[in-house]
């Protein structure tokens, strides 16, 4: 159940880039998060994406948006969730999708991403605050139901 805003610049993602993208980038949390085929569970990945003035934008003080088409991310994400290895499978698949959404683009693609995992018993969902049990419940997250069971 991650929460992820990409920042994209504006003008670059038309509407069918933007589902290509946001599609690409929920597919990529499903596979490392580990949730199943359900879509009652999948849809609680929230993408964000928002538009960013090109010229506010810059690299070392340049505005390189002639040469480089930036994507960053943030992955607000429940710590626990993602190991080492699915972490930096989630990042080289999250990296593919922005590539993937733009496949005639001139420029260079770059992307950056932080992922937050945010500490049980700090995110709060409906008026509660929700432990990994609860997100493992309403995920699916097919390697955590022992917390489910054990609740």
């Amino acid at each position: 159940m991650p929460y992820i805003t990409v920042k994209a610049p504006a003008g670059v993602l038309g509407d069918e880039a933007k589902s290509v993208l946001a599609n690409g980038i929920c597919a990529a949390a499903a596979e490392c998060e580990q949730v199943p085929d359900d879509p009652k569970m999948r849809a609680l990945c929230v993408v964000t994406i928002e538009e960013n003035v090109t010229s506010h934008l810059t690299f070392g003080g340049s505005d390189l948006s002639q040469m480089v088409v930036s994507f960053d991310a943030t992955v607000n994400i429940p710590k626990g969730v993602l190991d080492d290895h699915s972490r930096a499978r989630f990042v080289e698949l999250l990296h593919k999708a922005a590539v993937d959404t733009l496949p005639d683009e001139k420029r260079r693609i770059a992307t950056s991403f932080v992922i937050n995992e945010i500490e049980d018993g700090m995110w709060g969902v409906r008026g509660n605050l929700w432990k990994l049990p609860d997100f493992a419940a309403a995920s699916g997250y097919r390697h955590l139901q022992h917390l489910v069971v054990n609740r």
